[in-house]
């Protein structure tokens, strides 16, 4: 989640670079590329974190939800458009994710 919260910020952050050539040290001055590289800072570090308590199988599925939330979000919040054939993209990442989580959330209810 906090990974893509990340990816947003960067991209509203690198559209407000003014200059036609981006490299990178204009859009530091951005206020939301700073929340952006907050984000994906502490993004690394939930990951480190949740991969001492999760295998790492299951837990690389489960960051597949980036390729959910990264166009959900870029599409309330930027604006952008999601046509049909992404949106299926969106619908079988859910699938997977789901069938790959299925497993542990029977797990967790015998415990």
């Amino acid at each position: 989640m906090v990974a893509a919260v990340a990816q947003i910020c960067l991209k509203k952050g690198a559209g407000k670079a003014v200059t036609e050539v981006w490299l990178g040290v204009e859009g530091l001055k951005s206020g939301w590329v700073w929340v952006g590289i907050v984000a994906m800072v502490t993004s690394l570090f939930s990951w480190l974190y949740s991969l001492r308590f999760v295998p790492l199988n299951v837990a690389y599925n489960l960051a597949g939800l980036v390729q959910v939330l990264v166009p959900l979000g870029s599409w309330l919040l930027l604006g952008e458009r999601i046509g049909p054939t992404r949106l299926c993209g969106i619908l079988l990442v859910c699938a997977g994710v789901f069938m790959v989580a299925r497993p542990l959330m029977s797990v967790e209810e015998k415990l």
